[in-house]
């Protein structure tokens, strides 16, 4: 990964984290309190920005529907689950947790960052600042994991 994000990459992880909204939306849509269209308002503004913005230089990939969208999102964060990397698992907890249920980032620090980094930060800007990386970071993964597709 390199430090130096460009234009582009900001506008494709902007796209992700609608995704993921849309993912946990999507996944959230019977129960009490989930949305029951596929995607949430949010999503589908962005979504449609983004198409506006860089139609010309987006891979095919690009224009699935969103449900296919969501299959690789549900197989790429079983991998990261099943994968026995302690950060990958932390980084599906974190995606599983915050978009789909809708934790704030200090139950987050909480409950998972603290099950898997033991005794570093104390105060709670620390570990909001990490839950903040850490998300960053497994948003990336999720983003690259899906452009290796096209």
């Amino acid at each position: 990964m390199s430090d130096t994000i460009d234009k582009t990459d900001v506008i494709d992880l902007l796209e992700v984290q609608s995704w993921l909204t849309g993912w946990g939306d999507f996944c959230n849509r019977g129960t009490v309190g989930g949305h029951l269209g596929y995607q949430s308002p949010c999503a589908i503004i962005m979504r449609d920005n983004v198409e506006q913005q860089s139609a010309s230089v987006r891979p095919v990939m690009w224009n699935m529907d969103d449900q296919a969208y969501y299959t690789l999102i549900d197989r790429e964060l079983a991998g990261m689950k099943q994968s026995g990397d302690k950060e990958l698992m932390m980084w599906a907890s974190l995606i599983r947790r915050y978009y789909l249920y809708g934790m704030s980032y200090t139950r987050l620090s909480k409950s998972v960052v603290s099950e898997y980094e033991h005794g570093e930060g104390t105060t709670v800007q620390t570990h909001v600042r990490k839950v903040q990386r850490h998300l960053a970071n497994a948003e990336r993964h999720i983003y690259e994991a899906i452009l290796e597709l096209s």
